[in-house]
């Protein structure tokens, strides 16, 4: 088995299922922010238990209220959280991709799951026993510490997101999930894929489709931006975090996001 140490020296990859190679499965670890700071001696047992996964799109994890065996890290890739009405209407509870989890809040829920899981873009994850977590937190303060504070953190986007939202158009809404796309680096230009497609997209953000299509194209008047298929270019990022957050942008500069 490869050692901590040495798997340090590649610390991001996760290459998938059919690799086998288990020295990645440390760095989709430590790109999780329950584990990130975590000392070696506290991430083994969790390294030791953790199983590469690959799944493709439409894939569901796990259904709102079945017991809860596993949670998720993803490596790669989307996956999109719902909630079931009894009337069998659907509404979307977060989106999340690399370096967030899921399922892992079962454990406050007598071992249920709180919401559906299901693939929107081929996922590449690490399985862990839902069990082992739970027990972790009860033998570890650090671990538990933590656990809250990433639970607090991920309330508090939520909660920014909606009061944000509450207060943007349509177009300013689109700008804002676009520069979440955008890479730190990439402070004057940027070019990405949608991560699933724009019905899904328009369906996240509250808007029906033809909304949706008349929005993206004031965006395109007002900030410059090109958008062909699942391709977006974004040739000045400063000016779409202007238009999208107006007074606030200094806050919401490239570098912050």
């Amino acid at each position: 088995m490869v050692s901590l140490r040495q798997m340090k020296a590649n610390p991001k990859g996760c290459p998938g299922q059919e690799s086998g190679h288990k020295e990645y499965s440390l760095g989709c670890l430590r790109g999780a922010s329950l584990f990130s700071n975590l000392a070696d001696k506290d991430i083994a047992c969790f390294y030791d238990a953790a199983q590469p996964r690959a799944f493709k799109k439409g894939k569901v994890l796990y259904l709102q209220d079945e017991p809860a065996e596993f949670f998720y890290i993803i490596c790669s890739g989307w996956i999109k959280l719902f909630h079931t009405s009894q009337e069998g209407e659907e509404a979307v509870v977060d989106m999340l991709t690399a370096g967030h989890m899921v399922g892992e809040s079962s454990i406050f829920e007598h071992d249920r799951h709180t919401s559906s899981a299901q693939v929107i873009e081929d996922v590449q994850l690490l399985s862990l026993p839902s069990a082992l977590l739970k027990e972790q937190i009860r033998l570890s303060t650090s671990l538990a510490f933590t656990m809250l504070s990433s639970m607090s953190r991920h309330h508090r986007r939520n909660y920014d997101e909606i009061a944000l939202n509450a207060m943007q158009s349509a177009p300013q809404r689109i700008g804002c999930f676009l520069l979440r796309l955008c890479t730190g680096d990439k402070k004057k230009s940027a070019v990405f894929h949608l991560p699933y497609d724009k019905a899904l997209l328009a369906y996240t953000l509250g808007m029906k489709s033809a909304t949706f299509s008349r929005a993206l194209n004031v965006l395109r008047v007002k900030t410059g931006l090109k958008v062909s298929g699942t391709r977006v270019e974004i040739n000045e990022v400063e000016r779409l975090v202007k238009f999208v957050y107006g007074s606030l942008a200094i806050k919401y500069m490239p570098e912050k996001l």
